[in-house]
């Protein structure tokens, strides 16, 4: 009988990761920096004109008309259940890429276009209000603020609470038989 191969002792080589800068398109809510992947941004528009949509919840305030192509408008802050009362100026929008095409997203500012390591990222941490944890990829810390890198899929994915949140139909001028 032969005795069982001899267990390597030392631990398996660790390969060493290399960091990777990524390009996030960075904008402000309520003073709070957030963070796209550059590449999912196609556009950022002074505010425009939302024609409303009758029935829609709040968070989507309507859609605009971008040279042709229609855009359902997002409201960030009431999608991330942030407060409305904070920013005074003229809001901006930004049109992102996603899976289910391009959308509209309103924000307060913009700011610029950062390059950051990724290991810089964290995980969202448990304090973060549950609808913005649900839309964050990562945090990042930077020299004096957070970073939050938003998902953009995550996003369009809006909460049932959202969707129900639909002002209700009005009753019927004539009565019904």
């Amino acid at each position: 009988m032969e005795p069982p191969p001899a267990k390597n002792s030392s631990p398996p080589e660790e390969k060493p990761t290399m960091a990777t800068n990524q390009k996030y398109a960075t904008f402000y809510l309520n003073s709070i920096c957030f963070g796209i992947p550059i590449e999912r941004v196609q556009e950022v528009l002074e505010f425009q004109e939302i024609t409303h949509v009758p029935l829609s919840p709040p968070v989507l305030p309507g859609i605009i008309n971008l040279r042709g192509q229609i855009l359902t408008t997002i409201d960030l802050k009431a999608r991330l259940d942030l407060a409305e009362n904070e920013f005074t100026g003229q809001p901006m929008m930004i049109v992102v890429r996603t899976s289910e095409g391009p959308m509209n997203l309103i924000v307060d500012k913009i700011g610029g276009v950062l390059d950051v390591d990724s290991e810089q990222f964290e995980k969202p941490t448990e304090t973060l209000k549950p609808g913005v944890r649900a839309a964050i990829l990562h945090v990042c810390k930077l020299q004096g603020y957070l970073l939050l890198i938003l998902d953009t899929e995550k996003i369009i994915q809006l909460p049932q609470e959202s969707l129900s949140a639909a002002p209700p139909l009005p009753a019927p001028a004539v009565p019904l038989r």
